[in-house]
């Protein structure tokens, strides 16, 4: 907790300087109107004894018989000196025996009525002289009741402030973005009925958040699902595709597969449709080991899979594991087993238009259904790239090589902004074989995962970014792409945490860019990693946003700082209105927090322009500038 804001401090100052004031004020009046007493009882008495004279002279005593008595009233007065005139000769004079005290005196004077003046010298009064022992305690005991009062109430009014305070911590905390504060009542939080309306709005606002989210879905899984599998639709499958490619050419090399179910030809729907749901859920493990991969219907009983950077050994293994698949199957009365599925597969590489790669794959169905029985088909054009085609052991060798070596080439692309300005970099990667030749990050990082050197690979890209950042003197932030096994490798967080001891100052640089598939499949185990990198000041981006349906709670779970809009939704925007109606849902959904909604993929004007009028932040493209691999002698 913060120390107490200086306006509660204020606040009980002014009281305490208040209450002081009133006592000061009440003691101040109550010492003058005693003073005041004091001396009109004492002016009171210099007359009484001026009428006791006169008197005396009217009833005719003589001045010998009057000092017999006076000076013993005078004595009981406490006069300092006392004369009697008559024609301005003095008559009679007096003066006490005893030296008189320090006290200021004051002179009375009065004309009798006989002519004759009396002149009377008096100690001027003293309140506080004048008390004595019993006053004196009662003085004690109303100053010490008073004390007890004042400070009895400036605990309790320190107490109840203290609540105050406390509850406006809890609202600076939902000011500066924490919603969640609004649902964490603080102990000590004063007045009770604040804090809970602030919890009863938090869950109000929170089933509209829930329901606004699920509303978002619903509008996502409608433009891209097939509703009645939950997979993606044709469209889906067409986008995706799309987006492997670069300027209408293929950027790398793999896997079309087209999944015809034959044998349910001229079964009802609702006989059809248990057929369809039970193969993919029974292919989902299988599709789980490829976190690239697409699957979806492309029309009633046909589905397609797309599988980006896969070996051609490998394509083969995994067609005859989906027809090992839909041997298992359960099948309705009237199926065909023996022509239930024709699979045909088509291997691309890159350079080739995605139109031609779906023409093969729909020619090599044809042929596995003119084979007659359940079969799968490829359609093999020599179209395998011999990088791709080296085996796991070579790879594994070249990989640990490089990593020995520190073989990396790194190259930085610009994120811009709404107006041009410069947000961030994202960091790429090539790897130096032993012959010094570039390797694409799209060849040696599928081969590193399967050797699982994922975790060292990224972590020495983490150590050369911020060693680039810190040797060319620029504080833009920069993005490392990190896949969630190295998050949850058990030694990578121990070495991220001693890398981030030596580069302090350049923590809040570094943005770490998750895959929106990874996170959400791994959001509990990557909780506590996620949160520790949020404590030391990392920030978090999450990529491929929109190549599936999901929830975007991660937002708020993990506090997440950007967003990247996957290709597929970017390009051809303009031309098309379900992908925009998908993005504007998204940026809804991320509207209530501070993340910034980027999207990779722009190459042109035409697609900026439509991003921004739908809400984008920032764009990554060829359109702002394409990577520029990092120059060491321009930063020494």
């Amino acid at each position: 907790m913060k120390k107490r804001h200086e306006q509660t401090q204020r606040l009980i100052s002014f009281w305490i300087a208040s209450l002081t004031m009133v006592a000061l004020a009440l003691l101040l009046s109550a010492w003058t109107a005693s003073f005041s007493h004091a001396n009109r009882n004492q002016d009171l008495a210099v007359s009484a004894l001026a009428r006791v004279v006169d008197i005396q002279y009217e009833r005719g005593v003589p001045l010998e018989q009057m000092v017999v008595w006076l000076p013993d009233m005078l004595k009981s007065y406490r006069a300092r000196d006392f004369v009697l005139l008559r024609s301005g000769e003095p008559v009679y004079q007096w003066q006490a025996e005893t030296e008189p005290d320090r006290r200021p005196s004051v002179t009375y004077q009065r004309t009798l009525r006989s002519g004759n003046i009396m002149r009377i010298t008096l100690a001027r009064p003293m309140l506080l002289l004048g008390f004595g022992f019993e006053e004196w305690i009662l003085i004690s005991v109303g100053l010490i009741a008073a004390f007890v009062v004042v400070g009895v109430g400036t605990v309790w009014l320190n107490r109840e402030m203290a609540g105050v305070e406390i509850l406006a911590y809890r609202a600076r905390k939902i000011n500066r973005g924490d919603l969640d504060a609004a649902a964490q009542p603080l102990k000590g939080e004063r007045p009770l009925s604040v804090g809970r309306a602030m919890i009863r709005l938090h869950r109000q606002w929170r089933k509209e958040r829930e329901a606004k989210l699920e509303l978002d879905r619903r509008i996502r899984a409608n433009t891209f699902l097939d509703s009645e599998l939950g997979l993606g639709n044709a469209m889906f499958f067409e986008s995706r595709l799309q987006a492997q490619t670069h300027s209408g050419m293929m950027e790398g090399q793999g896997m079309v597969c087209l999944i015809q179910f034959s044998g349910l030809d001229g079964l009802p729907a609702q006989t059809r449709l248990p057929v369809l749901r039970q193969f993919a859920e029974l292919c989902e493990p299988l599709l789980s080991e490829h976190s690239d991969g697409v699957f979806a219907r492309r029309h009633w009983l046909e589905l397609a899979l797309l599988v980006p950077m896969l070996p051609l050994k490998e394509a083969e293994a995994l067609a005859a594991r989906l027809q090992r698949i839909a041997d298992r199957l359960d099948l309705p009365k009237g199926a065909d087993r023996e022509q239930l599925v024709h699979i045909g597969l088509a291997y691309y590489n890159q350079g080739d238009q995605p139109d031609q790669v779906l023409e093969e794959a729909e020619m090599a169905l044809r042929a596995a259904q003119l084979q007659g029985h359940s079969n799968w088909f490829m359609y093999d054009k020599g179209a395998v790239d011999r990088e791709l085609a080296q085996g796991t052991v070579r790879w594994r060798s070249l990989i640990e090589n490089a990593l020995g070596r520190r073989a990396w080439a790194t190259f930085y692309q610009p994120i811009r902004g709404r107006d041009g300005e410069l947000l961030c970099h994202e960091l790429f990667s090539r790897m130096r074989d032993a012959k010094g030749q570039l390797v694409r990050a799209a060849l040696y990082r599928p081969m590193a995962r399967r050797c699982g050197l994922i975790p060292r690979i990224e972590r020495v890209l983490m150590e050369l970014g911020l060693q680039q950042m810190r040797n060319s003197g620029s504080d833009t932030p920069f993005s490392v792409n990190i896949a969630a096994e190295s998050l949850l490798h058990p030694r990578f967080g121990k070495s991220v945490a001693m890398l981030l001891a030596n580069y302090q100052a350049r923590r809040s640089q570094l943005i770490l860019e998750l895959n929106e598939r990874e996170l959400v499949q791994h959001a509990e185990a990557l909780t506590p990693v996620l949160q520790e990198l949020k404590r030391v000041g990392v920030q978090l981006s999450v990529d491929g946003v929109g190549h599936t349906v999901e929830k975007t709670d991660y937002i708020d779970r993990f506090d997440i700082d950007w967003i990247k809009l996957h290709p597929s939704l970017v390009r051809q925007l303009p031309l098309r209105p379900e992908n925009q109606l998908f993005i504007t849902s998204l940026i809804q959904a991320a509207s209530h927090s501070k993340v910034k909604v980027l999207a990779e993929g722009v190459d042109d004007e035409s697609d900026w322009l439509a991003l921004k009028q739908l809400g984008a932040d920032g764009g990554q493209g060829i359109w702002f500038g394409d990577a520029v691999a990092y120059d060491e002698s321009a930063a020494s």
